[in-house]
């Protein structure tokens, strides 16, 4: 029994000299950009991040595995490597520069726990998170420490409605002309342009504003990339003597054309309408219409 306790001491002992051994001939640095592309098929881009790999072996290649963890931020892992199926990565005697979407693994990775949106749209929401890396041996024996750097997707600050005001009343007859609407930007400002979909509604008797905005058909619906300003030059006619009500509001895109995503997923990048009138003041006889207007 001793010789047998002895026998398996002695290989554990060399297991881990070897463990020792391979570790000591590589050196992991990995550079993660802070702020990341949210869209995680976007990670080969170089801005995104590298990971740099020096080896100073024996034999002039080795073939490693690479084996990363997503976790948010109270340290759940969301997504992992498969290292079953991960590539067989060559590293060279020397430095080696490897892109960080190769580092990921995109179609390599296993989802966890409440990533399900993140696995089918592959977009990061607004959080901190942290991703690990460390080499594996072919059947997934580490060979190094975790590498780790946190990085953050930001929260977005969607458009603030700027005119027309909320529940104000135009002149027809300046209406009929031109209605210029105008916006704040996304804040802070997007890596990529953002594209900003204003929609316009018109409020039918006997509907609300949301009414409106929820079940009929935009009579405006124009996408402006970059620019916070547009002029409408309606087609309609405000010079009946009725009133004109008319709800609005800015979806603002992404360079993919999803909507931006923040803190209230339920907005769809919508920023908070706002309600406007048109009126012929001189036709309806009144000074101002919203005083028979409730809105």
């Amino acid at each position: 029994m001793k010789s047998i306790i002895n026998k398996y001491a002695i290989i554990l002992l060399a297991g881990c000299f070897f463990c020792t051994a391979v570790t000591a001939q590589f050196t992991v640095n990995l550079l993660l950009n802070s702020r990341p592309p949210a869209y995680l098929s976007d990670w080969n881009s170089p801005l995104a991040g590298q990971l740099l790999v020096t080896y100073n072996g024996a034999s002039q290649t080795a073939r490693v595995k690479l084996a990363a963890q997503l976790q948010d931020a109270s340290g759940t892992t969301i997504a992992v490597s498969n290292n079953t199926t991960a590539q067989l990565i060559s590293i060279n005697t020397g430095a080696n520069i490897i892109r960080i979407d190769r580092v990921l693994q995109l179609e390599n990775m296993q989802f966890k726990g409440g990533a399900n949106s993140l696995s089918t749209s592959g977009k990061l929401a607004a959080g901190n998170y942290r991703l690990c890396v460390q080499l594996v041996t072919i059947d997934g024996v580490p060979i190094t420490e975790p590498q780790c750097k946190p990085f953050t997707q930001l929260n977005y600050q969607l458009p603030f409605l700027l005119s027309p005001n909320d529940k104000t009343w135009l002149d027809a007859n300046m209406a009929q002309t031109a209605i210029i609407f105008r916006w704040s930007s996304l804040v802070p400002a997007s890596q990529e342009p953002a594209t900003y979909r204003l929609q316009v509604y018109e409020v039918l008797p006997a509907q609300t504003p949301m009414q409106a905005l929820r079940s009929n058909q935009p009579i405006l619906l124009t996408e402006l990339r970059r620019i916070t300003q547009y002029i409408w030059r309606p087609q309609l006619s405000f010079k009946d003597s009725a009133n004109h009500v008319f709800i609005w509001t800015v979806q603002t895109l992404d360079s993919k054309g999803t909507p931006i995503t923040t803190s209230d997923e339920n907005n769809k990048g919508r920023s908070e309408p706002r309600v406007f009138g048109v009126c012929n003041k001189k036709i309806a006889g009144v000074a101002d219409c919203g005083a028979e207007y409730s809105w």
